[in-house]
C-alpha cells in the first residue's frame, strides 16, 4: 500500500491529510495560512515530518491557488498568497523535503478529485465550476485534465455575464451573491445571514428574492457559455453554494429561457467531496507520477 500527503493551500487555511492509493483519507488537519514565505516553509515542513514519523510516504500532492506551470513549477500568480507570486514551487518544496512533490492549480485538483472519488466518476468528459470567493474551473477531456497551452484553461471567472459586462468573478461568485444580498437587505457584512438562511428567506422577502434570482441568472449565463464551448457530459458545481438545492432550481429556470438550451442541455450536479476534493486530486496526480502501479 502506498501512502501520500495531500495539501490544499487556501487563502485563509491550509488543509492536509494522509491519503492511501485507494483515495481513502486516514487523517486530516489544517493550519492558518502563514503571511510570509518563511512561516509557510516552516509550517509545511513540520506537517510533512509529522506524517513521516508514522508512515512511509511515497509522495506529496499540493493543490495550490493561481497560475502554475506544471512543467517548470513557476507560479506566475499565486492567488491570495501574493508573497509567493513568481516563486518556483518545485524548487521551493525540494528544499523542504526529499520526498517527490507534484503541484497543481487548486480548481484543476478539485476536478481531478471529483473524477477519482466524487461526482465525476461516471464521466469521461465534464467541467467542474467552483463558486467561491471567485470562480474557478477544471476541465476533464477523455478522462484527462485539460490545462491549455499556457495553463490557464478553466479560468471561467473572466467570462462576461453581467448586464454591464461584469465578469463571473464579480457578479456570479459567492462574494458576488453576498454583495447583492447585502444591498437588497440594506445590512452590513456582519449582519448578513449565512447562505442557507438567505435561500430560506427568499420566499418571504421580495428584494432578497430579486437579488438572488439575478445572481442565478449571471451564473446561468456563465454555465451556458461553458457548456456551449466544451459540450461536456455534465457540469459539476463546487463550493459552499453548491449545497443549496435552490441554486439548481434557479439555474434550470434561467437556462430554460436560453435559445439553444434544448440542444445544449446536459445534467448539472453538485460536487460530492467538498473541500476534500483538492487534496484527493493532488494525491491522484502524485500517485500517477510517483507510484503508477497504484489504483
Amino acid at each position: 500500500m502506498h501512502y501520500f500527503i495531500g495539501f490544499d493551500v487556501g487563502g485563509t487555511h491550509i488543509k492536509h491529510g494522509l491519503i492511501d492509493e485507494h483515495g481513502e483519507e486516514l487523517s486530516s488537519d489544517e493550519f492558518d495560512t502563514p503571511e510570509d514565505e518563511a512561516s509557510f516553509k516552516k509550517a509545511w515542513k513540520e506537517v510533512v515530518e509529522t506524517y513521516q514519523k508514522d508512515r512511509e510516504i511515497a509522495g506529496i500532492g499540493v493543490s495550490f491557488p493561481g497560475h502554475i506551470n506544471v512543467h517548470t513549477g513557476k507560479a506566475a500568480k499565486a492567488g491570495a498568497l501574493d508573497f509567493m507570486d513568481g516563486a518556483n514551487l518545485h524548487d521551493l518544496f525540494s528544499t523542504l523535503t526529499d520526498l517527490p512533490v507534484v503541484v497543481e492549480n487548486d480548481a484543476n485538483c478539485a476536478a481531478l478529485g471529483e473524477r477519482w472519488r466524487g461526482a465525476g466518476q461516471a464521466f469521461e468528459n465534464f467541467v467542474c465550476i467552483t463558486v467561491g470567493t471567485g470562480i474557478g474551473g477544471g476541465i476533464i477531456v477523455n478522462g484527462e485534465l485539460f490545462r491549455g497551452v499556457h495553463f490557464h484553461a478553466g479560468e471561467f471567472g473572466v467570462i462576461s455575464v453581467g448586464n454591464n459586462g461584469e465578469c463571473m468573478h464579480e457578479v456570479a461568485s459567492g462574494s458576488g451573491l453576498m454583495k447583492a444580498c447585502r444591498q437588497a437587505l440594506a445590512v452590513s457584512a456582519d449582519e448578513l445571514p449565512h447562505g442557507k438562511e438567505l435561500f430560506e428567506r427568499m420566499d418571504s422577502d421580495v428584494h432578497l428574492r430579486e437579488a438572488i434570482n439575478e445572481w442565478a441568472l449571471f451564473l446561468a449565463r456563465g454555465v451556458y457559455s461553458v457548456i456551449s464551448m466544451f459540450d461536456p457530459e455534465a457540469v459539476l458545481i463546487g463550493g459552499g453554494i453548491s449545497e443549496q438545492e435552490k441554486v439548481y432550481q434557479l439555474l434550470d429556470r434561467h437556462l430554460e429561457t436560453f435559445e439553444m438550451w434544448e440542444a445544449l442541455r446536459v445534467p448539472i450536479h453538485p460536487c460530492k467531496l467538498g473541500n476534500q476534493a483538492g487534496r484527493l486530486g493532488a494525491v491522484w496526480l502524485a500517485m500517477q507520477k510517483f507510484a503508477p502501479g497504484g489504483e
